[in-house]
């Protein structure tokens, strides 16, 4: 080994200096480089709550990613931690959950409940307790639990301490990449820019243990804000969407009276550009079918602009905020596939419109839902069809069959299902959901 001097150690490393805001690409200064790449995870605060443990080496993660840029391997260690990390912060939360007692379910047997007071002692029982069969009690359930990486995220899930969908294909990611680490068969090198985003996701993960969620999340994002807001369309085929507050002024665009704008108030989540967060689909709005990407509600309509401006006055509605993960859409293929319900619209259908097959499935997005339904159509494609996670996908099966055995799945999710009968309201142009009856 080659003993340098200080004044080296000190030193920037040059591979380190060509990561900049911008991309790769002309050498940052030092001081530039070393305040660009900690704001990288400056915000990336634990909750209130999180464990000592847990929140230490976290914190240690922080302190040591300042230094890759004086050394570019640092980068490389402090992701490989942060995946070791994912499974120290669930230890911890289950010692938290479980309160010193662990409750296994035996085959054609009483259940049984263990005191432990260290997750060494559940690792020990959960070994014994597997070459019983037992089970792993968990409120209502009862899952497989053997105490390692896998039984903890299942147990995790289970408790309802980890949701979405699509944030379970990145827990499975970053579940390999710590077998990966833990037991590596080559030499890898990461960059600046994926430690970084692989401490911005453990910090999602572990604060989202712990019961919060991130605003602007990319893995357990917080409830997104909804506002009261006017949809309106003409003959032409034109659409616009508007906050309410705009009726209070003239439209300048309704000049021909032969091309009226019909007006439908909405809670949606509003248009603010360059948000991550902008509903793409809005103008494929349609009381029947969810079509838009995030939850958007129906409140009045259609009517004129006056009508719609006198509604808002009298019932002045207000704006909320609305968690879109872990959704339950109802899906009928009835000759066709039709674009997914929610199961208050579905529950409402007269009895001539609930024929053919319908699927209840759990997914963050309708379009989510829809392509894993059509994927199920052809076997090759790996799809579940039965009632689970699906390995192809981000959507869960609830159940298929029936429209009486769909909606059985869906109140088996949900509880309770109220129906509602809505005014059959849609856009006319539907670019994303062309194929709408």
């Amino acid at each position: 080994m080659e003993i340098r001097p200080l004044e080296e150690l000190r030193a920037a490393d040059d591979l380190s200096l060509a990561f900049t805001p911008y991309g790769l690409g002309r050498r940052m200064k030092p001081e530039d480089a070393a305040e660009f790449q900690q704001r990288q995870i400056a915000d990336c605060d634990l909750a209130e709550g999180v464990a000592a443990g847990t929140r230490d080496s976290f914190e240690r993660l922080r302190t040591v990613f300042a230094y890759g840029v004086l050394c570019y391997d640092v980068y490389t260690m402090v992701g490989d931690q942060a995946l070791l990390i994912y499974e120290q912060a669930l230890r911890d939360r289950f010692m938290e959950w479980c309160s010193g007692t662990i409750t296994f379910r035996l085959p054609q047997a009483p259940d049984v409940s263990y005191t432990v007071t260290s997750y060494d002692d559940v690792k020990k029982r959960a070994d014994r307790m597997t070459r019983q069969r037992a089970k792993l009690v968990v409120d209502t359930h009862a899952i497989e639990f053997n105490g390692m990486l896998h039984g903890l995220r299942l147990w995790a899930r289970t408790a309802g301490l980890l949701r979405g969908r699509r944030s379970r294909a990145v827990e499975d990611a970053l579940a390999k990449l710590r077998n990966y680490v833990a037991h590596p068969s080559g030499h890898h090198v990461d960059t600046p820019v994926g430690a970084a985003r692989t401490v911005r996701d453990l910090a999602e993960l572990i604060n989202q243990l712990w019961g919060q969620a991130t605003p602007d999340g990319r893995l357990y994002p917080a409830p997104l804000h909804r506002e009261i807001t006017v949809l309106s369309w003409n003959g032409s085929g034109q659409a616009r969407m508007e906050p309410a507050d705009a009726l209070t002024a003239p439209d300048p665009m309704e000049d021909d009276e032969n091309d009226e704008y019909q007006y439908v108030v909405v809670r949606a989540i509003p248009f603010i550009p360059g948000s991550r967060w902008n509903d793409a689909h809005w103008a494929e709005f349609d009381t029947r079918y969810d079509t838009t990407r995030f939850p958007t509600d129906y409140l009045w309509g259609p009517g004129t602009r006056e009508e719609a401006r006198a509604w808002l006055e009298q019932e002045r509605p207000e704006g909320d905020s609305v968690d879109f993960t872990d959704r339950v859409f109802l899906i009928q293929d009835h000759g066709r596939l039709l674009p997914p319900m929610r199961p208050a619209v579905a529950a409402g259908l007269p009895d001539a419109e609930r024929g053919g097959v319908w699927h209840a499935v759990r997914a963050d997005f309708p379009d989510d839902a829809y392509a894993h339904v059509r994927g199920s159509r052809e076997r090759s494609a790996g799809h579940a069809r039965r009632p689970g996670d699906c390995p192809a996908c981000s959507a869960e099966v609830l159940g298929s069959g029936t429209y009486d055995e769909a909606l059985r799945a869906a109140a088996a999710a949900l509880g309770p299902i109220q129906a509602v009968h809505l005014p059959s309201v849609r856009l006319p142009s539907s670019i994303f959901w062309p194929d709408r009856p």
